[in-house]
């Protein structure tokens, strides 16, 4: 190893003999020595202290990266910017010397395990991705797009090339390097796994631009997979003709058949094992678990991942990526994926780069701008809005983990020297972290609801076209749902057309969402384990078309997609079928005990969704705050008595509207309360005015089912007084979320303007607390601006509560 100073001094050393790369380290029979704490004052250093230290310091400086981007809201951008561009630039040789810190068999060891991480990343993503579904989308145009970008992204890569021997000071590229022409393709490559990751990160994985992305992005890759089988275990036996080709060919080409024949019908075997409705015993995730790690362990040993992936792509999505996401998500998320994004730092030298990065600058810029303007014309030619394809074409540039990784292949293959490594570092996530939280403000996909003409329920129930579209998030929330719509009682001269749309969560990051009629999802293979859930509700709702005599029109369509994106499915369905009026399950849910006691439960990411619907839909809304028995129906009660609140605005003309169709309800007594104020109302006259109308236009059959009472109050206290008093007396409340500040009936209701549920109006929130036992239905004919959702820095970063 050398003498005993230098030891001392470094305890390792490395070197090359004969052309082999050896690496030296002194042993002693009891490991102990100095290292990165010269102090004496300090304990000796172990492997594991520098192995935790350095664990410690890569994941605080990704979550502090992580912080300060939060705005972009690309959580996993802000990691691979943390991890390969901070901690490159905090271990670059001339900052400081690491050696003590990071000695080569630590780092050995950090790159084992980061490489285990990835692993396990690209085989949970193969759990996750829905194949069949994305195959199905893929267009033409798809196609063709696919195409067209990468043509001018190499085109304009080759005029680059051709131009660059104009600068003096840049070598003739008359014969372009290997490492030129791979870094080229590399920058012309969509991977499917990025786009998706991208997708759900800016919430528009379920839009239709994010369908189409993410179709496009699959060609590219299948193109690549097969190539990469074809061209390296196929073509070089063949060209070659050596026997150590054709074994080395041979040996790969089994492993493919162990991995498909052996080792997933075994996983297949273990899933089955698992009862319908229940989750997957540790026992049997730990079976799946060892012969995923046996799988990646000789796809490692012959140096072939790609396996791996494919294997995970043909297993069954559930329970699958529901357990894995469960039990891996948050060590290879957040704790293996940025040490892999730091290992690939490692090999980035800020102080690398000459003249020549410039040209290499150019060469990617220029490929960038090729692909941009290839996705861009190509999907105008299709008819996409202008914005709408600078958004395209802003997500299939973007770059991800699959192409750290790549790079960092062709690094460790010594494909590409450091400098270029760097460089191309640098421009991809600079360029992706920059450019595609720009999408947000070019693509918004609800706009198009915003200059069109809202159906709402004063005019439907007028021309006899009303129809609404129901939601549900459990199946709790299905007789609230099915007691309103049995109240409209539809006939055979006004019939009801009921959309249900039937919500359920989406996990995985490269998950991408369905939608469509149950008749359509039946056949998914990912949906089969959800099919009996969905039989259930579809069988409530054929009862409800049978007692109705067909006259409530049921159309079944189910959506699975994130919460964060849930809105887009709800929304553009709504818009899709000129739905009048949009039904939602208020998110807090009442549960009734066997003894009839109430417990409430709460639920934010639903909440959420709610928020984002009352801002974006295309007509009007209503949420159901159900406190009734489940046990009972309209027709199981002797009375169903619905109370209207009017105290003017338009969300409370809305509200009136259903009593044209509540009162026909034989069943169904309806009264009109209109709280008013001995004081001087300057709405007063209109409201007057309205009710009237209303009472003219009520059939004569239905007058005794429809009462109107007057209330006079002056302030909040009484208005609370004359709420309360319909406790035991009303079933239902039905009342209109926006009111005008300085309305007399809610004077000190609301001080400094706080409500703990403002998506329910000022009066709506007074009767979601436990002091009310009827049911809420809050309307709002459509949002107003200061309950749009304000991003603020303090919100962004979780400052404020």
């Amino acid at each position: 190893m050398g003498d005993n100073t230098e030891a001392a001094n470094h305890w390792w050393s490395e070197g090359v003999w004969n052309n082999t790369p050896f690496l030296c380290e002194e042993v002693q029979p009891r490991k102990v020595y100095k290292a990165f704490w010269d102090n004496d004052l300090y304990l000796r250093d172990t492997y594991s202290s520098i192995i935790l230290c350095n664990l410690s310091i890569i994941l605080g400086v990704t979550t502090f990266t992580w912080f300060l981007l939060k705005p972009i809201r690309m959580p996993f951008t802000s990691q691979m910017i943390g991890g390969v561009l901070v901690m490159g630039f905090l271990f670059s040789n001339r900052i400081f010397n690491y050696e003590k810190l990071l000695p080569p068999a630590v780092l050995y060891v950090l790159k084992t395990m980061s490489t285990v991480g990835f692993i396990l990343q690209l085989f949970m993503v193969g759990l996750e991705t829905n194949m069949g579904v994305i195959i199905r989308r893929i267009q033409m145009r798809s196609v063709i797009i696919t195409v067209c970008s990468l043509f001018m992204s190499y085109a304009f890569s080759a005029m680059a090339i051709v131009a660059t021997n104009q600068f003096k000071h840049i070598p003739s590229l008359r014969k372009p390097p290997r490492s030129l022409l791979l870094l080229i393709s590399l920058n012309a490559q969509t991977f499917f796994m990025v786009t998706c990751h991208n997708l759900n990160d800016l919430g528009i994985s379920n839009s239709d631009i994010g369908r189409m992305a993410s179709s496009i992005a699959l060609i590219p890759d299948i193109f690549l997979m097969v190539t990469n089988v074809f061209m390296t275990n196929i073509v070089p036996p063949l060209v070659s003709g050596a026997s150590n080709d054709w074994k080395k060919s041979s040996i790969i080409l089994a492993y493919y058949a162990i991995v498909f024949v052996v080792f997933r019908p075994l996983v297949l075997y273990i899933v089955n094992q698992t009862p319908e409705g229940r989750s997957m015993s540790n026992t049997h995730f730990m079976y799946v678990f060892l012969i995923v790690l046996v799988a990646a362990w000789i796809g490692e040993v012959l140096d072939e991942l790609l396996p791996v992936f494919i294997f995970s792509l043909t297993l069954p999505e559930y329970p699958l990526s529901l357990v894995f996401t469960q039990k891996l998500e948050a060590l290879t998320s957040y704790v293996l994926f940025p040490l892999y994004c730091a290992m690939q730092g490692l090999k980035t030298d800020y102080f690398s780069m000459t003249k020549r990065s410039f040209e290499l600058e150019f060469l990617l810029i220029v490929g960038y701008v090729g692909k941009f303007l290839g996705t861009t014309l190509t999907s105008r030619l299709f008819g996409v809005p202008f914005w709408n394809s600078i958004a395209l074409s802003l997500i299939l540039c973007s770059k991800g983990l699959l192409d750290i990784a790549a790079l960092g292949i062709l690094r460790d293959k010594d494909w590409v020297d450091r400098e270029a490594y760097t460089l191309a570092m640098l421009h991809f996530l600079i360029i992706s972290g920059a450019l595609l939280p720009l999408v947000r403000h070019f693509y918004e996909p609800l706009s198009q609801y915003t200059a069109i003409f809202r159906p709402n329920v004063t005019d439907s129930t007028y021309n006899n076209t009303f129809q609404t579209l129901t939601c549900l998030y459990k199946e709790e929330n299905l007789p609230g749902i099915i007691r309103l719509i049995e109240a409209f009682h539809p006939t055979r001269t006004r019939p009801i057309p009921v959309i249900l749309l039937q919500l359920m969560p989406l996990f995985g990051r490269c998950t991408m969402p369905i939608i469509g009629t149950l008749d359509q999802l039946k056949s998914l293979p990912s949906f089969k384990k959800k099919l009996a859930y969905s039989n259930r509700i579809l069988e409530s709702f054929l009862n409800l078309e049978r007692e109705s005599k067909g006259y409530t029109r049921v159309k079944h369509y189910v959506a699975i997609s994130p919460y964060e994106s849930m809105h887009n499915d709800i929304c553009s369905l709504a818009y899709q079928k000129d739905a009048s009026l949009l039904i939602l399950p208020f998110h807090m849910q009442v549960q009734w005990t066997k003894v009839g006691r109430i417990i409430e439960e709460s639920s934010k990411t639903l909440r959420e969704v709610n928020k984002m619907v009352l801002e974006k839909a295309p007509c009007s809304v209503a949420l159901l705050l159900d406190r009734a028995d489940p046990r009972l129906g309209i027709n199981d009660t002797r009375v169903y008595q619905v109370a209207i609140i009017v105290m003017g605005g338009e969300d409370d003309f809305e509200a009136l509207a259903f009593t044209r169709l509540f009162g026909s309800h034989p069943n169904v007594k309806v009264v009109v309360v209109w709280l008013k104020s001995s004081l001087q109302d300057k709405n007063e006259a209109k409201n007057y005015d309205m009710i009237m109308n209303f009472q003219a236009s009520c059939p004569k059959e239905n007058e005794r089912a429809v009462s109107l009472k007057e209330v006079v109050v002056n302030d909040g206290a009484d208005t609370t007084n004359v709420l309360l008093s319909m406790n035991g007396l009303i079933d239902l409340v039905v009342l209109g979320r926006h009111h005008d500040f300085d309305c007399l009936p809610l004077r000190g209701l609301s001080l400094d303007g706080f409500c703990e549920y403002p998506e329910l109006g000022i009066l709506g929130d007074l009767l979601a607390t436990p002091d009310f036992g009827f049911s809420v239905l809050v309307v709002q004919h459509e949002p107003k601006d200061e309950f749009k959702i304000v991003y603020d820095l303090p919100k962004m970063y979780g400052l404020r509560r």
